[in-house]
């Protein structure tokens, strides 16, 4: 039985910001933005459109959410849309000329759980954990994925923590 996904809500919000992503494994476009009416935990919503560094799935739904917002902006595409693949700084300068656009979001509710221990080895970061369970003599760390769980030794765990990471995932883009 799949899990329940998390209920969407539609908003209206004004896109205010866009900056070319291109160091390190993240390439693509961050998105910022600022939603009409203030509500609990909405105060404002970040979204990174990925453009790879080649043309993969992520890329396409990344070029996707582009388009989506040039669109709303009344602003032509590119000629080959798909040549944006893998170049965050041209669809930046393009997305610059939507800035102040009236958009209307649909969003879900995300996160992930992170558990830190501190060890007499040092630090160890578990991520995408699903629960942590206490035993007797040790933490038994469960993750997601499929993964196979991490057992961790109490005596080796001088302090832990549990981590959660929450956001705002932008799952669609229409014209206000």
């Amino acid at each position: 039985m799949a899990a329940a996904q998390p209920a969407s809500q539609r908003l209206a919000a004004t896109f205010d910001a866009v900056a070319p992503l291109d160091e390190g494994p993240a390439r693509g476009v961050a998105l910022g933005f600022l939603p009409e009416r203030g509500r609990p935990g909405l105060a404002r919503i970040e979204d990174v459109a990925e453009l790879g560094p080649t043309l993969d799935l992520a890329a396409v739904l990344g070029i996707g959410k582009v388009l989506r917002l040039l669109r709303a902006a009344r602003i032509a595409r590119p000629r080959d849309p798909l040549l944006l693949a893998g170049r965050p700084a041209e669809a930046a300068r393009l997305l610059e000329r939507a800035l102040g656009t009236r958009v209307r979001l649909e969003v879900r509710p995300r996160s992930r759980l992170r558990f830190v221990a501190w060890t007499e080895a040092g630090l160890e970061v578990v991520h995408d954990v699903t629960d942590v369970l206490e035993g007797e003599d040790a933490y038994l760390v469960l993750r997601r994925g499929g993964r196979p769980p991490l057992r961790m030794p109490r005596s080796a765990v001088t302090r832990r923590q549990t981590e959660v990471e929450r956001w705002w995932e932008v799952i669609g883009i229409e014209r206000a």
